[in-house]
């Protein structure tokens, strides 16, 4: 029916929207840092547990994407200057031990600070509601997702690709060390790309609230998933991870309709499949950068 595909279409795309901002906030510190973070999960939920009580407090509802994006890009800050500022020239696997260790501390934190039970937002009277496409209804609020999420992402890649900006962070990631010697403190600049990441991730949270809900263990499902898109994308690749962020976003939503027993298994199997087909990812660059 052309109807319940239209759906299942934008149900796909708003998924994939999600996964491009979350993607996106992990790549940015995984192509540009070099530094594996683990814990790119816990801001994602972070900032949904904010989202969930920022609306539940009766505050403007607008004002919950930003107040989720400052702080937990804060909280990024606060955790690259002391923890992790020491282990960006470790091994990769000393990061991860790291990170993941942080991502189970905070899992606890945020259990004991939100509760354990499933918590869902109250979302403002105009984006409630359904759609009606084909006389098939489908929720506005998702229709606000797939808008916010790909317009997000155009800025992010106008922030690195088209200000002065972006181009002294991609030369930091080329040669730090030229870079250091015109007096560019690389140190603070890592820190800012690494709170924009963490923010990423907040904001991510926030928007996803509204259709994931916010609960315990959605950190690592989230995490898991940013992951796949990333390597699926290709490490460094802007366009791949939009790419991809529609490959994993369709294959899972796509699957849960055709495969509902064995939907995972199905979109897993495709991905690893792709993966080993073009082990680089979809769209390899020859460096690293965004």
């Amino acid at each position: 029916m052309p109807g319940y595909a239209a759906i299942q279409v934008l149900n796909a795309l708003s998924f994939s929207a999600l996964l491009l901002l979350t993607g996106l906030g992990l790549s940015v510190v995984l192509s540009l840092m070099n530094f594996v973070n683990l814990a790119h999960g816990s801001f994602y939920l972070l900032g949904s547990y904010i989202a969930v009580h920022w609306l539940a407090s009766g505050a403007p509802w607008w004002m919950a994407f930003p107040v989720a994006f400052l702080a937990t890009a804060l909280a990024g800050a606060l955790l690259e200057r002391f923890p992790l500022r020491a282990f960006y020239a470790r091994p990769h696997l000393m990061q991860v031990l790291l990170t993941y260790g942080l991502s189970v501390i905070f899992a606890d934190l945020m259990r004991w600070g939100f509760g354990a039970q499933i918590l869902s937002p109250e979302l403002p009277e105009m984006l409630q509601g359904v759609l009606f496409l084909f006389d098939m209804p489908f929720p506005i609020y998702r229709l606000f997702i797939i808008g916010a999420g790909f317009a997000l992402a155009l800025g992010l890649w106008l922030l690195f690709d088209r200000t002065m900006w972006g181009a002294v962070v991609r030369a930091a990631v080329s040669d730090r060390g030229i870079l250091e010697t015109l007096g560019i403190d690389t140190r603070r600049l890592f820190a800012a790309v690494f709170m924009l990441s963490a923010g990423l991730g907040g904001l991510s949270g926030a928007l996803g609230a509204g259709m994931l809900a916010a609960y315990p263990g959605l950190d690592e499902e989230v995490l898991i998933l940013a992951l796949i898109t990333v390597v699926v994308g290709g490490l460094g690749s802007f366009g791949g991870t939009v790419l991809s962020a529609l490959v994993v976003g369709f294959a899972l939503t796509f699957s849960k309709v055709w495969f509902p027993e064995f939907a995972n298994l199905a979109a897993f199997s495709a991905m690893i499949a792709l993966l080993l087909a073009r082990p680089n990812g979809l769209v390899a660059p020859p460096l690293r950068q965004l």
